[in-house]
């Protein structure tokens, strides 16, 4: 659209000559320039060119303003904001390239367009525009320098879980020094220092988690050992293994696995296990634990998650052991004898329906004989090259470990799944407790 240019060709010259890539060249030649250009409009957020098109003409702002963004990928990254009497568009020309940035209107703006083969003609003939052209890239190149420096060590620093509270407390002081970057640094500070807020509330959280499992027993004359590991996939895991005294005699012995992960598997764990050791109490039965636990936590299980787990109740007097395996794993007895034999699930994970009721089990321990509970983290564990871990691998691994002791064999089993898994990033939380019934200790 045509319109008459607000200020006076001689007022708009001197400002050209002032500033920016023209700042080396004379008012004659600016206003040559100014004369040849044909005038034009942008409303608010109208594109002036779009990265990637060609280069064949240069703008002059003349009145408003006019912002410059990078397409990164999916997004848009604001370089600079332009003030009137700046030229637009230059590099693409004198470089002979696409357009490098896409620039639309920061508000109205009148704009003068000059075609590519004017401005390369005038420039040719001026005996000072090469030099004029080198000292403008010199200074683009200065002000970038800073930013790009800026950007890597905010990078390194967002991708650096160890982050140095010296180097961000650096780095927040010198975005005020950015000009038309502030505003896009000062996001990534901010950025880092919430990423710094999450990291460290999640390492709490992993503390928390840690602090409530029970550690190993082994005590001197004592009727049982037991040990036991877990390793959440991320900070914090929906793994569980418990074990507490009911009454005088009695033990109660749980590993448990909550669908999902992370944060919400971790809360729906927490959940169970504050229910079952509320709802174990001296008189129960496994069975009765968790048909009560089952319908607690079924009855406002509006996130659809449910828990398997293996849970018995071990008489350290006589050895009996009554337990439901509530759709958990196996577990594996390793007899004194030499027999080894599973105790295969007899009931449905726990949360999923508010009215079922679980059948129990008995089993008998002899003195020596030793109890191995995992989670499907074991495995389930794959090796790089996408194999599995395996159950029949798992079950030849506790045979050639028959006769150690609880430490031993959870120790060697972790040992094996972490050579297997030969440092691949794995899916899903790592639990295994072994128990060791030595009543004449």
């Amino acid at each position: 659209m045509t319109q008459k240019i607000a200020p006076s060709l001689a007022q708009a010259a001197e400002a050209l000559v002032t500033s920016g890539l023209f700042g080396a060249f004379d008012r004659s030649f600016a206003e040559q320039l100014l004369a040849r250009g044909t005038p034009c409009t942008l409303p608010n957020g109208g594109i002036l060119f779009r990265q990637g098109d060609a280069g064949d003409t240069v703008f002059v702002l003349m009145e408003g303003e006019l912002e410059v963004r990078v397409d990164i990928g999916s997004e848009q990254v604001r370089m600079a904001i332009l003030a009137p009497y700046q030229l637009v568009g230059e590099i693409a020309v004198f470089a002979d390239q696409p357009r490098i940035a896409t620039v639309l209107a920061h508000g109205p703006a009148s704009l003068l367009r000059l075609d590519a083969e004017q401005v390369l003609s005038m420039v040719g003939d001026n005996p000072q525009a090469c030099r004029a052209i080198i000292a403008d890239l010199g200074r683009r190149l200065a002000t970038v320098n800073t930013p790009l420096a800026f950007l890597s060590t905010a990078t390194q620093l967002l991708r650096n879980d160890r982050m140095d509270g010296e180097a961000l407390a650096a780095l927040a002081e010198k975005t005020a020094s950015l000009g038309p970057f502030a505003h896009t640094f000062g996001e990534m500070v901010r950025e880092i220092r919430a990423k710094q807020e999450r990291q460290q509330d999640m390492a709490m959280a992993r503390r928390i988690q840690q602090s409530v499992l029970p550690q190993a027993y082994d005590a001197a004359g004592g009727p049982v050992a037991i040990h036991a590991f877990f390793r959440p996939m991320k900070e914090v895991g929906g793994d569980l293994f418990d074990y507490f005294m009911v009454d005088d005699r009695r033990l109660a012995v749980a590993i448990a696995d909550v669908s999902g992960k992370g944060v919400p598997a971790a809360l729906f764990m927490v959940m169970f296990r504050t229910l079952l050791r509320a709802v174990a109490t001296p008189g129960m039965e496994p069975q009765q634990v968790l048909t009560r636990v089952n319908a607690m936590l079924a009855a406002d299980n509006e996130a659809g998650m449910f828990v398997t787990v293996f849970f018995a109740l071990l008489d350290l007097d006589s050895g009996r052991m009554a337990y439901v395996n509530a759709g958990h794993d196996p577990a594996t007895i390793l007899a004194a004898d030499g027999r080894r034999h599973q105790l295969a699930a007899n009931g449905v994970a726990v949360g999923m329906l508010d009215d079922t009721r679980y059948g129990g089990n008995t089993v008998l321990l002899a003195p020596g004989d030793l109890m191995f509970l995992y989670t499907d983290g074991v495995t389930e564990a794959f090796s790089p090259a996408r194999e599995q871990f395996g159950e029949e691998r798992l079950q030849s691994l506790l045979e050639e470990l028959r006769g150690g002791d609880a430490d031993r064999l959870v120790e060697a089993v972790v040992r094996a799944v972490e050579d297997f898994a030969a440092g691949q990033e794995q899916s899903d939380d790592l639990t295994c407790l072994a128990l060791t019934f030595r009543p004449s200790a």
